[in-house]
């Protein structure tokens, strides 16, 4: 078991207590991040209404009704300048000493800080938990919430969802549509001797994705240039997973979260349940969420990297994405962008994707299907700059010189090496210059393949795959 996320409060001076160091400093935030106001949860002195003021690797959150007081007395010994929306704590980033960061909330009567922590995965043992995380004896303790979870490995993609249908407590997130059939990651409201909790079930390919890019889609985009750069994003990091073995990629995650006033007793009170059990939600095991029960679908790796690679090559072959740079993204641009990300194991809420078997969805059409084979091997042997460049020359020694992929059938565009590092070609004629990026190498020449200008079986012999 591992603790993933913390979300607990503490006093300035017990904050000063931990982290009094004269090298440790802390750095003013100034965006605004998304939040969840909870409604229908109360979560004590309205958390979820906070200012993030600033990020030291954790997070640092005040009462707003401090912000200008605080301000006033930093700018005695800095030169900072406060935000001008009310939940924008600064305009620039300026770093603070931590004691000098303190000495000013004190000074302005501050007395509870909410320190975040995401994504540590810190197992839960003496050995790297020196110290209780929070202060046990703050007056809002109570409120304190923990993330704690268990990774399971295996060599195939596990998604999830919900055995009985639709129900109540019960979200469900798809991925990897449409060969998913709309399964992915499930979330779960449950009580356990009237505590609530709520426990996440998902695919382990999610920290995968994170380790590469870890905000593959942060906002929807606004212009269709924004949506081709996360197009290609999405490209990229299919290109990256090819690159994984089956048991680099699969895998499940339970977390359960809950409140408690400190990590021990928040550990003590997920030992009670089975909920990190995966045999409890798949309905072999005792317990009373018989209702909720989860039902798991297997992907083996190559079918995930197969569809993903088939949705794009859908929204190629249907020139989704055509259009001024500048234009506001059509519906179904931002649907197929929504659903070429979905693919990849990405899926933040932002927008929900296609249904797996809707007979409209935009991908079902009579153009003609790519076999994915090809690129899928050369992306797979193709992940360093060294094997892309090799590639790249193999590819030029056949062809006597590669086409530009804007002018195809002008001798004179043709691409040569721009930068070794990220590794990356140019067009060599001065009208156009037009580059291509690691991934869109391997497309290109795949492309090349398909339209008979490359015999892919040489290429891929030459490439040391055995045929």
């Amino acid at each position: 078991m591992d603790v993933d996320r913390w979300e607990v409060v503490i006093s300035p001076r017990e904050y000063l207590r931990r982290f009094k160091d004269t090298l440790a400093t802390i750095q003013l935030v100034n965006r605004i991040p998304l939040r969840t106001l909870h409604t229908t949860y109360h979560r004590g002195p309205a958390f979820d209404k906070w200012l993030l003021l600033a990020e030291a690797n954790h997070q640092i959150w005040i009462n707003p009704k401090h912000k200008d007081d605080f301000f006033t007395e930093l700018e005695a010994y800095h030169t900072v300048q406060r935000g001008k929306i009310q939940l924008q704590a600064s305009i620039g980033k300026a770093h603070v000493s931590t004691a000098v960061f303190i000495r000013c909330l004190e000074q302005v009567g501050c007395q509870t800080i909410r320190l975040k922590e995401y994504g540590q995965k810190m197992p839960i043992d003496q050995e790297f938990i020196k110290t209780e995380p929070a202060e046990i004896n703050h007056q809002w303790s109570i409120h304190n919430e923990w993330d704690l979870g268990i990774t399971f490995t295996s060599p195939h993609i596990w998604l999830f969802g919900s055995e009985t249908g639709r129900q109540h407590g019960f979200k469900r997130y798809p991925m990897a549509v449409p060969c998913s059939l709309d399964y992915g990651t499930v979330n779960l409201d449950v009580t356990h001797d009237r505590q609530n909790f709520s426990v996440k079930i998902y695919p382990r390919i999610v920290h995968v994705i994170k380790s590469f890019n870890s905000s593959l889609q942060s906002n929807i985009p606004r212009t269709l240039s924004g949506v081709r750069n996360q197009v290609s994003a999405a490209a990229r990091m299919l290109h990256n997973l090819s690159g994984k073995d089956e048991t680099s990629l699969g895998g499940f995650r339970i977390e359960v979260t809950v409140k408690a006033k400190s990590l021990q007793e928040a550990t003590a009170r997920i030992n009670r349940t089975n909920f990190l059990e995966p045999s409890y939600w798949l309905g072999h095991g005792p317990g009373p969420h018989a209702r909720k029960t989860v039902s798991a679908r297997l992907l083996p790796r190559q079918a995930f990297l197969d569809n993903a690679l088939w949705i794009q090559q859908q929204a190629t072959d249907l020139n989704i994405f055509l259009g001024d740079s500048n234009a506001k993204p059509s519906s179904r641009q931002l649907r197929a962008l929504t659903d070429i990300l979905n693919a990849v194991g990405w899926n933040n809420g932002l927008r929900s994707p296609s249904k797996s078997l809707d007979r409209k969805a935009w991908w079902n059409n009579d153009c003609n299907k790519t076999d994915p084979t090809l690129y899928q091997s050369l992306c797979e042997i193709c992940q360093t700059d060294s094997q892309i460049k090799d590639l790249f020359n193999t590819a030029r020694s056949m062809m006597v010189a590669l086409p530009c992929q804007r002018h195809p059938s002008n001798q004179r565009h043709r691409y040569q090496i721009n930068n070794t590092e990220p590794f990356r070609l140019r067009c060599c004629f001065a009208d156009c210059y037009h580059k291509l990026q690691r991934t869109a190498i391997i497309k290109w020449i795949s492309v090349l393949v398909l339209d008979g200008l490359l015999d892919g079986n040489v290429l891929l012999e030459e490439m040391g795959v055995r045929v």
